[in-house]
């Protein structure tokens, strides 16, 4: 992540409070996504065809993934700093220090020992990670799987297994007979694989000489 709370905050605190908030937000909205896409993979594995025969069983019982949301993100960023020194401000000798500013100054060892400056800086964050139902989609659709080169009769045994309507045709886009479908295998699939149509949706396989 670009411009991340660490970096913002790695010179000596020096960053404005708005780029701060804004670090945090990506660092949150990114770590949905990356919840999202876990809980995605995690569902396309148990619907491919592909899979083991524990995903298999997994399959078959009617278990879907857990989906994950941050609901509530606190962050509390403390800063403090104390001012000190002889210098005045403007580093000539003698006068008094100027105002604090609604900007932390970068504090290096010098500038320090110069001036008698000292800067701390802490931060805490605070998430939930809750669970919640899968996508209502996922009770009336299945992810198609990639039949590219299968067998004819394998092909469309997954599709009927993920409980979708199976026709056959050949180049010509006449259909073929379930007598001929062992001669022939996959050329082209209408639904492009692993998105989502709903169960019973008919599948048409362009089939070609095995």
């Amino acid at each position: 992540m670009t411009d991340s709370l660490g970096e913002l905050l790695s010179d000596g605190l020096a960053a404005p409070l708005g780029a701060v908030i804004a670090a945090v937000g990506r660092g949150v909205a990114e770590a949905q996504a990356a919840l999202d896409a876990a809980s995605l993979a995690q569902t396309l594995s148990v619907y491919d065809a592909e899979g083991d025969e524990g995903m298999a069983l997994l399959r078959d019982i009617g278990y879907r993934p857990t989906f994950y949301v941050l609901p509530e993100t606190t962050c509390e960023v403390q800063v403090s700093m104390r001012v000190g020194g002889t210098g005045a401000a403007d580093g000539s000798a003698g006068g008094g220090l100027s105002a604090a500013r609604t900007y932390v100054v970068p504090v290096d060892a010098g500038f320090a020992n110069r001036y008698g400056y000292q800067a701390n800086g802490a931060a805490k964050l605070t998430f939930k990670v809750v669970p919640v139902p899968p996508p209502t989609a996922l009770d009336e659709s299945r992810p198609v799987p990639a039949l590219l080169d299968d067998p004819a009769e394998t092909a469309v045994q997954k599709l009927e297994t993920l409980g979708f309507i199976v026709a056959t045709v050949n180049a010509d886009g006449q259909p073929v007979a379930l007598s001929d479908r062992p001669r022939f295998k996959v050329a082209a699939q209408d639904s492009v694989a692993r998105t989502f149509r709903p169960i019973g949706s008919v599948i048409t396989l362009t089939l070609k000489k095995a």
